[in-house]
Formats: C-alpha cells, structure tokens, sequence
C-alpha cells in the first residue's frame, strides 16, 4: 500500500460465537485478508452491542446473549477493497449470522513496517 494511493477502511461487525469453516468468523476474514494480499487487519472485542435484532450482547448474567459484538477493521487501497468485500459477503453468508460492513475513503498518514519482534 502506497500512501500517495485512494485508501479505505473496511469495518466488519459480527458476533465473536459466529463460525465458519470450524473457525470463528473474525479469523477465517483476517486470515482471507492476508491470503488476498490486504496491507492490514485488526480485530477488536466490544463489551456491549446491539444491532438489528435488537438483543443486548454483553457478558451480563441478565443479557438475553453473552455473544460480545466483535469489529474488524480491513486498510488497504479502495480497489482491492474493492474486491474483497466480495469475500467477506461470502464469508458472512456461510456463517448464516448477521452482520453490519461499512466503507469509508480515509487518508493514510504512516504506513511503514517495524522491526521484527
């Protein structure tokens, strides 16, 4: 990813129980994001949602679920996003769970890789 380059975010919310391919669906995207080539991916974990079923999701013991809402955040050039947003509609529809994408043009500041761990 260049920085001269139309970038975008891609943010992706699902729930961190809903699976694909034996795995959680959160990590099947991040992984399909890596394999597709994607500059960068992370994976953030809420305390508390709720979207268009209207269940609270929280770890409460009163709460209708325990299923935390669960964000995925894809950079990357808009066109390759672009693409990808094929997969992860794929992705999403195997799972048979909902979920919320949204696309936004943002501008990148630094993107520069650090030393190895």
């Amino acid at each position: 990813m260049d920085k001269s380059e139309k970038t975008g975010i891609l943010k992706i919310y699902v729930g961190d129980s809903d699976k694909v391919h034996g795995r959680r669906l959160s990590e099947e995207i991040v992984f399909e994001a890596r394999k597709a080539g994607i500059a960068g991916a992370t994976v953030f974990k809420g305390v508390m949602s709720y979207g268009a079923s209207h269940s609270i999701h929280t770890m409460k013991i009163f709460a209708l679920s325990s299923d935390l809402p669960v964000l995925i955040e894809i950079i990357d050039n808009i066109e390759k996003l672009d693409e990808f947003v094929k997969r992860v509609n794929e992705l999403l529809d195997l799972s048979k769970k909902g979920g919320l994408v949204t696309f936004q043009e943002i501008s990148v500041v630094r993107y520069k890789k650090g030393e190895k761990y």
